[in-house]
């Protein structure tokens, strides 16, 4: 509360915890004039009818949550909320969908990946729209989404950090299309992908995400020295105006959408070579039998640094074919020392209490 009593759009709306890279908890500050430029833009890209239902199914300490709250009961919506535990049974959320009548629902990818697999899913006749953020949706759960739901429902891609305002990229879904985008700037926000000395990279190159406009947080709780890391003094803006480090790696496609290819904390170094995990996971991910993909580099012998990528198959009764098919697949597509040196086909991957993949 500011002097007065009044409300400062810039003042403290709430602090939310993420654990980042290095597993310590940073509490996030998030401004009024984020949150509500936030829920602005998503009723002016989707348009939430008066009475139109949305399931709230997120855990609140992960910014998901906050549009699903906020947003129906600003616009006179219906906000349907799921049992504690009930995100992670997707059994339970397609009835809860079919039977209350839910137009729009979230999901992590790895999640909607489950719900896609649960036959009820088909049976939600008034989903209008489904959103999915917090990891890279796969063109391979894409094409399942279409597969199920036709073109009768909407799939949105959208991306952001906890440290600006929930999501600040947006795309639409397309059928066909090999590489899912994370899209565009939604309102008041602007992107920016550079080198190590802030210059802009070319078209189809990658390099670091910055963030820059009124959805950024205002920094950490008690971290100052972290806030000025992170959150920079930005040479394309005005003076005083401040990008945000994301530490993700993108490029700006040819159609001038951003596609997101990895962790920067995540590239690692192979036989000399600098590779982003995330690059070769987008690769396998296109494989028309990969549902899911996950690549990390192991270490199981020390010094003896090797490329490992995990895959759950679309269909059923190849996994011993699957292997050597990726393996063919990626090196059709990428340099020999971006080949993982093994591919290991699981029934499921591993996931967080948020759905995340573990």
């Amino acid at each position: 509360v500011e002097r007065g009593g009044a409300l400062s759009v810039a003042g403290a709306a709430y602090v939310l915890f993420t654990s980042g890279s290095t597993g310590r908890p940073k509490g996030v500050v998030v401004s009024h004039a984020g949150v509500v430029n936030r829920l602005v833009w998503m009723q002016s890209r989707f348009g939430l009818v008066p009475g139109e239902r949305v399931l709230q199914k997120t855990p609140f300490g992960f910014d998901v949550s906050v549009w699903e709250f906020f947003w129906p009961l600003l616009e006179g919506g219906v906000l349907v909320v799921a049992r504690p535990g009930g995100h992670r049974d997707p059994s339970y959320v397609a009835s809860v969908i079919g039977s209350e009548g839910v137009s729009t629902v979230h999901f992590v990818p790895s999640m909607l990946e489950a719900f896609l697999r649960e036959p009820a899913a088909s049976l939600c006749g008034g989903l209008r729209r489904v959103v999915c953020s917090g990891e890279a949706l796969s063109a391979g759960v894409q094409e399942r989404f279409f597969e199920v739901f036709g073109g009768g429902v909407e799939l949105h891609n959208l991306y952001g950090p906890t440290e600006a305002s929930v999501d600040v990229t947006a795309w639409e879904c397309r059928a066909g299309d090999a590489v899912v985008p994370i899209g565009g700037p939604v309102a008041n926000t602007r992107l920016y992908v550079l080198d190590a000395s802030l210059g802009p990279v070319p078209v189809g190159v990658g390099g670091e995400l910055y963030v820059a406009g009124v959805q950024l947080a205002r920094g950490y709780v008690g971290r100052a020295g972290l806030t000025a890391e992170r959150f920079v003094a930005s040479p394309y803006g005005a003076a005083g105006e401040r990008l945000y480090r994301t530490g993700d790696v993108a490029r700006w496609n040819a159609d001038g959408q951003l596609e997101y290819l990895g962790r920067a904390d995540e590239q690692v170094k192979i036989r000399g070579f600098r590779i982003e995990p995330g690059e070769v996971q987008s690769v396998i991910a296109g494989h028309p039998q990969v549902a899911q993909a996950a690549v990390i580099a192991r270490e199981d012998v020390p010094g003896d640094k090797r490329l490992v990528a995990y895959v759950v198959p679309a269909g059923e009764g190849r996994d011993g074919e699957l292997p050597l098919e990726l393996n063919q697949f990626v090196a059709g597509r990428l340099p020999e020392y971006m080949v993982p040196s093994a591919v290991v086909v699981l029934d499921v991957l591993p996931l967080t209490v948020n759905g995340k993949l573990d």
